[in-house]
């Protein structure tokens, strides 16, 4: 077995932090090992109800241990991880309770959404040309065929 390649503080990049958050799976384990005691991985994926295959929870744990977000030791036949919050509070304040505490309901971002559309709509004059691309759109419904 190879060992397990573990960053340190002084190596863990804001750019492979935010690059593994970005995947929602991810983002939902990083949540799910927000707590003190290591967890395993098949643990954290039938909390949250993902239902991937353990292959595919491989490659999402590889990617949070190199970016520097997870410690994982070996404990028998199991992987157990930990979210190391003292490391990446130290080498970005404040970035993991950020991100750990942000909005999460997703009838709260959807409403947001029509509200900021209804604001620009306000915001422009009635006079104002559509940019080219939405008269395309609306000038010619697609056939599915591809250009040659």
């Amino acid at each position: 077995m190879r060992p397990l390649h573990h960053p340190a503080v002084a190596d863990i990049e804001l750019t492979a932090v935010l690059y593994a958050l970005a995947d929602p799976v991810r983002l939902s384990l990083v949540r799910g090992l927000s707590r003190d005691k290591p967890v395993s991985c098949i643990r954290v994926s039938e909390e949250k109800a993902l239902g991937l295959p353990r292959a595919t929870l491989s490659r999402h744990f590889d990617v949070l241990r190199s970016a520097g977000l997870v410690h994982t030791v070996k404990s028998g036949t199991q992987y157990l991880n930990t979210l190391r919050c003292d490391d990446l509070e130290q080498r970005f304040p404040g970035l993991l309770r950020a991100i750990l505490f942000a909005e999460t309901d997703p009838a709260a971002a959807a409403g947001a959404a029509p509200r900021a559309a209804a604001g620009a709509a306000r915001a422009a004059s009635p006079g104002t040309p559509r940019p080219a691309a939405t008269k395309r759109a609306a000038a010619a419904p697609r056939t599915g065929r591809t250009r040659p």
